[in-house]
């Protein structure tokens, strides 16, 4: 094997391994009626900060983060946002002063997000990698680069 080869399928590698570390203890879930089966950690970042407002199909994104205090939302925060939770708050409070927006829907667990994922078609959050999704109205989407 050429030199060449060697180092495109250790890259290739590298890539996988560190897309699926991004954010180890969280899964991205979604309503059941959503097509999508993977987000990129871009498109998550632009939905949540609203930069991204629809699906692919045309949906309209409803992102649902956790609570401040949540060991959840400082593992989002971190691996995908690649910020700190009281960069994240700043950011709302300037962003609710200077154009209107509000910060996403925050809920305090697993159960409420999912049930908020169940409602809306267009809605994305993220539950603990230890949560139950079986007889649930949401699928996993899986975080690609």
């Amino acid at each position: 094997m050429s030199g060449l080869k060697r180092v495109l399928i250790l890259a290739i590698l590298m890539t996988a391994s560190l897309t699926n570390a991004q954010a180890p203890g969280l899964v991205f879930i979604v309503n059941l009626e959503n097509p999508s089966t993977t987000i990129s950690a871009s498109d998550l970042r632009d939905f949540y900060f609203k930069r991204k407002r629809s699906w692919p199909d045309g949906t309209g994104v409803r992102f649902i983060d956790r609570t401040t205090g949540s060991a959840l939302r400082q593992e989002f925060t971190r691996s995908i946002l690649q910020k700190k939770v009281d960069e994240i708050d700043m950011y709302w409070i300037g962003q609710k002063l200077y154009s209107g927006d509000s910060a996403p829907l925050q809920e305090s667990s697993d159960a409420m997000t999912i049930r908020f994922v169940e409602s809306f078609k267009g809605a994305i959050g993220y539950v603990s990698t230890s949560t139950d999704l079986t007889e649930k109205k949401v699928k996993v989407v899986k975080v690609g680069p």
